[in-house]
C-alpha cells in the first residue's frame, strides 16, 4: 500500500475548513425581488456574456411551470447584505426580466399554448405559485471562507457547460476596490482602440481581453525578472495578495497603468503592441510586444521617455530594425512568450532601444 503524502491530510483539512456554505430554496418572487432591491448584483459589468435570448429564457420558465428540476445558483456573500453571483447569472436574469413583466414567452414546446403570453395574463393562483413557491436551489458562499478556497470553488463550478474566462472568474473571486479599478482602467481609450473594441459586442471586450491586459501589466511590472513562465497563475496571485489594498495604493497601481498607456501612445502611436509585416505594419496587439513596450516604459524614467517621445520615427525604425534583425527578441515576442526567459529578454531589448533612442 503506498504511503500517503506528507502534508496532504493537513491542506485536505484546510480546504474543508475554510469553506462556509449554506444553502436554501427561494421562490422565483424571492430571487426577482433580490435583484429589484441591488442585493444580488447581475450588473453587466460583473461577466461581459451575451444575454440568452427570450427563448432560453422562456424555457426555463415553462421548467419552473412544469416543475422539472433546474441546477443550482451559486451566490457569494459580499458586505452589506449582497451577492455577487458565481454561477447562475443567465438564469436569475431570467426569473427576474419573467416576474417583472419584462418577458414575453416564447419558443415554448410543452406549454405552446402560453408562447405569447407574460406573466401579467396569469391567472392569481399560478402567478402567486410562482411569487410563493421555493423552486430554485441556492448555494451560498459565506464571507468567512477563506479567499483561496473561493477562488477554486469558482473556478470548478464553471468548468462544465461554457466556462467563464479568467477574468470573469477573478471579478468574482477577488471582488473589490481593486479589480474594480482593473476594469475602470480596461476602458482607457488607446487600449480599446489597439484592441479594435468599438462597441460591447466587439470579440477582445465579450472575452475581457481589454481587462486582462491591465492585469498583465500590473502584475509584470512587479514580477517580469523573477516570472515563473505561468501567466494565469501569476495574475491569479496579483488580484489575491492586492484585492483588499488601501485606496492610495490602488489609485498608484492605476497611475501606473495609465503611465505607461499614455507613453506608449506617444512612442509607437497607432503601432503601439504591433510588430512590423513587409514594409507596413500587421494591424494587431500581439501581448509579447505588449509586455514589451508597457513595462520597458514603466522602468525607465520621464525625463527619457519625453527625449525618446520626441524621436517617434527614430522608435519606429528601431523597432522594426528590432524584430528585423534580433531573432532572438522575436522569438520572444511572438512564441512560447510565457517562457520566463523570454519574458525577460523581450522587456531588456525594448527597454535598451528606448534608451539608445533617447541618446
Amino acid at each position: 500500500m503506498p504511503k500517503f503524502p506528507p502534508g496532504v491530510e493537513e491542506g485536505i483539512a484546510r480546504y474543508q475548513n475554510g469553506l462556509v456554505l449554506q444553502s436554501s430554496d427561494l421562490s422565483l418572487g424571492a430571487i426577482s425581488n433580490m435583484v429589484t432591491k441591488q442585493a444580488i448584483d447581475v450588473s453587466p459589468t460583473f461577466q461581459r456574456r451575451d444575454r440568452w435570448q427570450s427563448v432560453a429564457q422562456s424555457r426555463l420558465i415553462e421548467s419552473f411551470l412544469l416543475n422539472i428540476p433546474v441546477p443550482p445558483v451559486y451566490l457569494s456573500e459580499d458586505s452589506g447584505g449582497t451577492y455577487s453571483v458565481i454561477d447562475g447569472k443567465q438564469r436569475i436574469t431570467a426569473i427576474h426580466q419573467f416576474m417583472t413583466g419584462g418577458l414575453t414567452l416564447s419558443g415554448l414546446e410543452v406549454l405552446h399554448k402560453l408562447n405569447g403570453f407574460s406573466i401579467t395574463d396569469f391567472p392569481a393562483s399560478i402567478a402567486n405559485s410562482l411569487d410563493v413557491r421555493p423552486y430554485v436551489r441556492t448555494v451560498t458562499l459565506l464571507r468567512q471562507s477563506n479567499e483561496r478556497v473561493r477562488y477554486e470553488v469558482f473556478l470548478r463550478l464553471n468548468i462544465a457547460g461554457v466556462p467563464l474566462s479568467p477574468m470573469e472568474i477573478r471579478k468574482v473571486a477577488f471582488r473589490g476596490m481593486y479589480c474594480d479599478m482593473v476594469f475602470a482602467e480596461a476602458e482607457n481609450e488607446f487600449l480599446k482602440r489597439q484592441l479594435k473594441i468599438k462597441t460591447t459586442e466587439s470579440s477582445a471586450y465579450q472575452k475581457m481581453v481589454d481587462a486582462e491586459l491591465v492585469l498583465r501589466f500590473l502584475t509584470l511590472r512587479e514580477t517580469w525578472e523573477r516570472f515563473s513562465g505561468d501567466y494565469r497563475n501569476a495574475m491569479d496571485l496579483h488580484m489575491e495578495r492586492h484585492h483588499d489594498l488601501m485606496s492610495s495604493e490602488v489609485v498608484s497601481a492605476a497611475n501606473s497603468f495609465k503611465r505607461a498607456m499614455h507613453f506608449c501612445e506617444r512612442l509607437w502611436g497607432a503601432r503601439a503592441f504591433q510588430r512590423p509585416d513587409g514594409d507596413g505594419w500587421r494591424n494587431q496587439a500581439l501581448a509579447g510586444v505588449y509586455d514589451s513596450e508597457m513595462v520597458a516604459v514603466d522602468v525607465l524614467s520621464d525625463g527619457l521617455l519625453e527625449l525618446a517621445s520626441s524621436r517617434t520615427q527614430a522608435v519606429l525604425l528601431a523597432t522594426r530594425d528590432l524584430f528585423e534583425c534580433d531573432q532572438e527578441f522575436t522569438a520572444a515576442a511572438t512564441m512560447a512568450t510565457n517562457t520566463p526567459s523570454r519574458v525577460r529578454y523581450r522587456i531588456e531589448a525594448m527597454k535598451n532601444l528606448l534608451v539608445n533612442v533617447a541618446g
